[in-house]
């Protein structure tokens, strides 16, 4: 059995058709192009029929990185630069539980479904049981297991795992969902500042041996800078280097402060980076290079980063401010352009995170797929598709998404997940967390 997909028009890669008929056949796509196309296939008797007038479909969006639980700290810390930030965010992260993890993961998967993410790399505390919550939703997620030192443990209300314990957990559930097409995970030392040397370095020969990737924060603040140049006596980019970082399958989010040296040289060792530019103007850290990024050839994702530091988890947002914020910075029209910034959050985002057979509505590729409603004032006119979607689209534009060819919400209604449960949930972790820790 089959499901047929028709709309008004699909953008996917540089391409965009106008009354497209999109097959999928399990949980990829098995057709695509324009319904009157001589050679389109018609459907059977066994064949689901879906009919979107007014929908554009594009490929399931791409966050390239996140701490999603935190979305229970959502407006904490708001006009505080990047340290006193922190500092007051691991304040209320010691009085987490893990059901107020599940209730935070689960808050996230409800706002990134509705905004028209499939898939999102993770730092933060993972287990099974949270990772059991990400399958039922249906969504994709690379978890990292965050870490900072060996003996501590990050999350003491969750979990009595200390750094190094991690370590091995991480082996452990690598094993466990190594044939799960909607999980892969990676080691997560938080950052150069935060890990000691010996530790650092004791992941990357876990990394090297096992072959699980690395998800780290480098050069996100002129404060990292400022810290890791006076202990090390090196840059963080360089310091990472030199332990043996870009030797793994690294993943570096932020990345605000690279020079040029340091961005070449990521790009030859195909580390993937993740721009975030919403949380690094909000927490006053500086604008990323993309426009130096995306000519050198070094790989790249869209990132939201947290709740935290956002405040939402809308891709949309990140589109369209990434594109402009760099024209402006770079007083070029031209310098980055929607068709670029759109590939960074769908097929390139995807191949970043390690989900390469996703990101794109082609043949062979999961069936990640997102329906956008062009009823509102907002999609008049939209001739211009690639226009509309990175410039004037927003996630309350979403209405259908399906990722591996399962519906997932339909219609403006989640289909697995209790949206209303999750939220009232949520609410109330949150209240909890601001009362325990006298806020």
């Amino acid at each position: 059995m089959s499901q047929f997909i028709y709309a008004a028009a699909l953008l996917s890669a540089g391409k965009s058709i106008i009354d497209p008929l999109l097959v999928v056949t399990g949980d990829s796509i098995a057709w695509v192009g324009e319904a009157q196309d001589p050679h389109a296939p018609a459907p059977g008797q066994d064949d689901t029929v879906t009919r979107l007038d007014g929908h554009i479909l594009i490929p399931g969006l791409v966050n390239g990185h996140t701490h999603s639980a935190m979305t229970l700290l959502r407006g904490v810390s708001d006009d505080h630069g990047f340290m006193p930030w922190l500092a007051e965010v691991q304040a209320l992260e010691q009085q987490l539980t893990h059901d107020d993890i599940a209730a935070g993961l689960q808050l996230a998967m409800l706002e990134m479904i509705e905004s028209g993410t499939t898939s999102f790399n993770d730092m933060y505390v993972w287990d099974a049981q949270l990772l059991e919550l990400v399958r039922d939703a249906g969504m994709r997620v690379v978890a990292a297991l965050a870490i900072t030192r060996p003996e501590q443990i990050m999350f003491p209300g969750v979990t009595t795992k200390t750094g190094r314990d991690e370590l091995a957990h991480a082996v452990e559930l690598q094993r466990r969902y190594a044939a799960d097409p909607q999980i892969k995970i990676a080691y997560g030392p938080h950052a150069p500042y935060s890990v000691p040397r010996e530790f650092f370095a004791e992941t990357i020969e876990h990394a090297k041996r096992t072959g699980i990737p690395v998800h780290t924060h480098i050069a996100e603040s002129p404060a990292e800078t400022e810290m890791v140049v006076a202990e090390t006596g090196k840059r963080p980019a360089r310091y990472l280097r030199e332990l043996g970082l870009y030797e793994t399958s690294a993943m570096a989010a932020h990345c605000v402060h690279l020079d040029d040296e340091e961005i070449a040289e990521m790009a030859a060792s195909g580390v993937a980076l993740s721009h975030c530019p919403v949380s690094n103007l909000k927490l006053g850290n500086g604008v990323a290079r993309l426009l130096d990024w995306l000519q050198s050839g070094v790989r790249i994702s869209l990132g939201t980063d947290s709740v935290a530091s956002n405040n939402t988890l809308d891709l949309f947002e990140e589109l369209k401010l990434a594109t402009i914020l760099h024209r402006g910075v770079l007083h070029d029209a031209a310098a980055i352009t929607a068709e670029q910034v759109f590939e960074i959050a769908t097929r390139a985002g995807a191949e970043a995170i390690g989900f390469g057979d996703c990101g794109e509505l082609a043949v062979g590729k999961k069936a990640d797929i997102v329906a956008l409603k062009t009823s509102e004032a907002n999609a008049v006119p939209h001739a211009n598709l690639l226009s509309h979607v990175v410039f004037a689209a927003s996630g309350k534009d979403v209405d259908y998404v399906w990722i591996g060819g399962r519906a997932v919400y339909a219609a403006g209604e989640h289909l697995t997940l209790d949206a209303t449960a999750v939220k009232q949930r949520a609410a109330e972790s949150a209240a909890r967390i601001r009362v325990a820790a006298k806020l």
